[in-house]
């Protein structure tokens, strides 16, 4: 009987722990939060699923606080970043943007693509704490983007036209970098705390506005004061 059991109990192990493994590697499909945040708790905090994961609980709870569920609560207030890039004429992006931009969103978790604006004050997860926090890109421009994020740690954060997306950051310093519909965008940011950032079109600089321009930037001549001796 003994004999019987050995095998038995060595067998029914072994798929405790081969199902066990199948979860861990399903984990990056879930949709359960409780499960996804029990994962992060105990994931290692070198593990590159942590960062991915932290970015799929927030949208998952964006999503169910704007179904209006009844235990769904609004994500934490933050501040407002506001940047435009400097005037000048727009177009669409060259084909070897869109390349890049293309090969990097397929990279991206689909929840990304599904932020909505209705959050645009209430996204932030109040309970992510330590050296990282969340930058949110708001692109409002008709053209997709590419964020450049370089400073201890560089990202890539591709960004479509008129939608938003996430990413889970170091704290510190950054030079943020881009072209917005071909016209070139650089900051320098501190980032001690999650973040929203918002790109609009470049205003688009016409003859007639640049002749105003003229007309108030002309130096005025100065007028003759001198008056004419009268005759004795």
């Amino acid at each position: 009987m003994k004999k019987i059991l050995f095998p038995l109990v060595f067998f029914s192990l072994i798929i405790q722990s081969c199902a066990a493994n199948e979860h861990k590697d399903n984990i990056l499909n879930s949709t359960n939060i409780a499960e996804i945040e029990e994962y992060i708790s105990k994931a290692n905090s070198e593990n590159p699923k942590r960062r991915i994961l932290k970015q799929r609980v927030i949208a998952l709870k964006n999503a169910d606080w704007v179904k209006g569920r009844k235990d769904a609560k609004p994500m934490a207030a933050r501040p407002v970043i506001m940047d435009l890039p400097s005037k000048n004429s727009f177009k669409k992006n060259s084909p070897e943007s869109e390349a890049v931009f293309k090969k990097l969103l397929a990279k991206t978790p689909e929840e990304h693509k599904q932020n909505t604006v209705k959050l645009l004050n209430s996204i932030f997860n109040q309970d992510i704490s330590g050296n990282e926090v969340i930058l949110l890109l708001k692109n409002n421009s008709d053209c997709n983007l590419v964020l450049e994020i370089s400073g201890k740690k560089f990202y890539n954060l591709p960004v479509p036209a008129m939608s938003e997306n996430t990413l889970v950051l170091d704290k510190g310093m950054y030079t943020l970098s881009g072209n917005v519909c071909d016209v070139p965008y650089k900051s320098m940011k501190e980032f001690s705390k999650s973040a929203l950032i918002i790109l609009s079109n470049p205003e688009t600089v016409t003859k007639e506005s640049l002749e105003k321009e003229k007309e108030k930037t002309a130096i005025p001549k100065k007028k003759n004061h001198s008056k004419t001796k009268k005759k004795k």
